[in-house]
């Protein structure tokens, strides 16, 4: 997870085996360094994308494909991670494809048909890099509130405060010395915890 955009991309397709043009064109679309993992559809590359230590997961495969479909939605149980759908050229008539294309954008893919324009890529690559920092950061206030939270509840479980009193103490406690609330709540959160 970075706050400074994707950092590290994994490409899942039938063979696992990389395609030089995908591969330059992230590398061309990304503004800083970055690692590009290949994989299969398959066992090793659904392992992979459950793992997820990636900001962008592409999938290249058959829009129909029930192992594409299964990596993202596995993908999608990491909060800060997006998902870039190479579908193999296909005009989306039938309703196999149609009701996939359906299920792929529920799950907030970004769906492109090969062949592939560097034009229509990078975009799809810049607006996945956007959402990953703005998806890194909301989680990152949602983590450091989790830990506000509990530093709350450990103080009113030992000294016997009230919710606006425990909250109250860690604000002010933060303004004294120049914290943030998360850095007073963590060291509420490590001393009570210990006790």
């Amino acid at each position: 997870m970075s706050s400074t955009g994707i950092d590290k991309v994994l490409i899942l397709n039938e063979g696992g085996k990389a395609s030089r043009v995908v591969e330059d064109f992230i590398r061309k679309s990304l503004k800083h360094p970055h690692e590009i993992v290949w994989s299969d559809l398959k066992e090793k590359g659904r392992g992979l994308a459950r793992k997820g230590d990636f900001g962008l997961l592409v999938v290249d495969a058959d829009i129909t494909s029930s192992e594409a479909y299964s990596a993202c939605k596995i993908a999608i149980a990491h909060p800060t991670a997006c998902i870039l759908f190479l579908a193999t050229e296909t005009e989306m008539t039938t309703p196999e494809e149609k009701k996939a294309q359906t299920a792929l954008l529920d799950l907030g893919a970004a769906i492109l048909i090969k062949p592939l324009k560097q034009s229509a890529f990078a975009a799809a690559i810049n607006s996945a890099d956007m959402a990953h920092i703005r998806l890194c950061a909301l989680k990152k206030k949602l983590d450091d509130e989790k830990v506000v939270t509990r530093a709350k509840l450990l103080l009113m479980q030992s000294l016997g405060l009230s919710e606006e009193e425990a909250h109250k103490f860690i604000e002010k406690k933060a303004m004294n010395t120049g914290r943030t609330k998360f850095d007073v709540a963590f060291e509420i959160v490590q001393t009570y915890e210990e006790k």
